[in-house]
């Protein structure tokens, strides 16, 4: 009873501490994440102490560390990676290489050997995502050259957790020589990540394809939920690092079919997963090192941010950032972040690291992020550039728009719209329930998100807050003018363009909040599909002739022969 009783109140201490934080940082302009890592240094040891135990602070961490892990992870989706590997992945290797290789010669000159050093290169080389990604959307729209090329650079950070939590056991050759050679723990979680990954998603294919065919969303997230567990309770049977159990268990989830519904099923606890994390990292910040030496630390600080900010300003000459967007690009990653609190700990695990030196590299960290909200204040005035510009990414007006049209329903019409906007360039998400339309629309290499389009955050996975243009076509009529009234309360600013059987119905969809209702026919679909592209930005002209050559091409009659 005694411990049920302390879990409890440990957890409404954490949440209280968020709610009265969190909320004071963002009105002072400092973001959510600084928020939630100022909560835990309140409550922490240093703070007002009303959890000092350290026992239930390393569980809450380790926890938090492992959700922030596979939330990461999640994040590298197959058509992100595309777009690292065609030719994009130049800039995010010479930034880790660049930032590495100074702060390492820095940590040599400040006496600590190799192998330390290369932990602190290491891990301080990395940026923080939580805050950068706050930044972005606080300060430029999705699509624009600085937000793409800001997720590039974050991506590339996150695919090196792997190969640092199978290399920096290794390190620890002190700690071998009286616990043992790490090599047997390394080989055998080589061998674990490349059995499970290739053999992993042909299961997790059959496993998902079930919960989908029982139709409850709940099996479906029940599943995905046992999976992760199971998979972390293997790797601790083996004697591999959970850590890197998290790290396989979203390779395989968002490597899947139903990656998407994977990532919308725990995105509403993504936010407050990291957050929870920040406030774990609060808790354990030691602050004796900066009360001891509080002029070297803070010197170590700003030499950090110094750094890592000219190295990306310098780097960023050769990418598409526009000019006066690359100080504030540069300043907003030029921090140490939460993969940076993760190689610490895990290096001091395996005692490659002192915990003196832990404590030192987390506070350098920490301080580092509270530097961050200062420098943009900064920053911005030198690097604001109106909406209109960020979102230029100099593509032919269109060809290739950078805007997204989100389609509900893969059946004749949503088929034949999103085929046509694909056939020409667009960028199209495509939403259904049906497991073998689904199956389709992935098989014609759309976006596709399984589930309910009347889900609200199915809606903004598929990015229906930036997107111009939603296309509602659904075959039921009362689910299709359910949508329309929930797309123009949430997403006021979208073109609601809907399909409906009979004259009727659509004059009920445009009164439930489409702007534009079609009866459906295939050449009222071409139609359609020739207003969505003028709602992009073509031109009537182009448009018509995009429709007419997607006619001529035949292809409708495939389609049609389909359904």
């Amino acid at each position: 009873m005694g411990e049920t009783h302390g879990l409890l109140f440990h957890v409404f201490v954490f949440l209280l501490a968020a709610l009265l934080a969190v909320p004071i940082t963002k009105r002072l302009g400092l973001g959510p994440v600084l928020g939630y890592f100022v909560a835990g240094i309140l409550i922490g040891p240093w703070g007002l102490a009303v959890i000092r135990e350290p026992e239930p602070i390393a569980l809450f961490e380790q926890f938090t560390a492992l959700v922030l892990l596979f939330m990461l992870a999640m994040q590298a989706t197959p058509r992100r990676m595309s777009a690292l590997i065609d030719g994009r992945f130049s800039l995010g290797f010479w930034h880790l290489l660049l930032s590495f290789s100074i702060i390492f010669l820095i940590a040599l000159l400040t006496g600590l050997v190799w192998t330390e050093a290369l932990v602190c290169a290491l891990a301080l080389s990395l940026s923080s995502g939580a805050v950068a990604r706050h930044a972005f959307a606080a300060h430029y729209p999705g699509g624009s050259p600085l937000t793409e090329t800001g997720e590039r650079l974050l991506l590339s950070q996150s695919l090196t957790v792997l190969p640092l939590l199978l290399v920096v056991p290794l390190l620890g050759i002190e700690a071998a020589a009286t616990e043992g050679s790490r090599w047997p723990m390394v080989i055998r979680s080589a061998v674990v990540v490349v059995v499970i990954g290739l053999a992993g998603p042909a299961l997790l294919r059959h496993a998902l394809r079930y919960a989908v065919s029982v139709g409850l969303d709940e099996v479906f997230t029940a599943l995905a939920l046992m999976i992760v567990i199971g998979l972390l309770l293997f790797m601790q049977l083996v004697g591999v690092p959970m850590e890197i159990g998290a790290l396989l268990a979203a390779y395989l989830m968002v490597r899947s079919d139903y990656g998407n519904a994977v990532s919308v099923a725990t995105r509403p606890f993504h936010g407050l997963m990291v957050g929870l994390f920040f406030m774990a990292v609060g808790m354990t910040i030691d602050f004796a090192t900066l009360f001891n030496r509080p002029a070297e630390t803070l010197s170590l600080v700003v030499l950090l941010v110094v750094v890592k900010a000219w190295v990306l300003r310098t780097l960023l000459r050769w990418s598409s950032v526009p000019r006066r967007q690359r100080i504030w690009l540069a300043t907003v990653l030029s921090q140490g972040g939460e993969l940076a609190f993760v190689i610490v700990h895990f290096a001091a695990s395996w005692g490659v690291i002192s915990a003196k030196l832990d404590a030192q590299l987390m506070l350098i960290v920490g301080l580092s992020m509270l530097t961050t909200p200062w420098l943009l204040y900064w920053a911005a005035k030198r690097d604001v550039i109106p909406a209109a510009q960020q979102t230029n990414t100099g593509i032919e007006q269109g060809a290739r728009a950078d805007s997204q049209v989100v389609v509900a329903g893969y059946g004749r019409v949503g088929q034949i719209i999103a085929s046509l906007l694909q056939q020409n360039g667009f960028r199209v998400a495509v939403i259904d329930q049906n497991p073998d339309k689904f199956h389709a629309l992935r098989e014609a290499g759309f976006v596709g998100l399984y589930g309910d389009a009347l889900r609200p955050d199915l809606l903004e996975a598929a990015g229906a807050e930036r997107a111009v243009v939603m296309v509602i076509a659904i075959d039921d009529a009362e689910r299709a003018l359910e949508l329309s009234a929930i797309v123009r309360h949430r997403f006021p600013n979208l073109t609601v363009l809907a399909r409906g059987a009979n004259a009727s119905v659509c004059e009920q969809l445009t009164s439930a909040g489409a702007d534009r209702a079609y009866s459906e026919t295939f050449e009222t679909a071409l139609l359609m599909g020739e207003d969505v592209l003028e709602t992009v930005g073509v031109s009537p002209l182009e448009a018509q002739a995009y429709t007419e050559s997607y006619r001529d091409s035949n292809e409708s009659n495939r389609i049609e022969d389909q359904t």
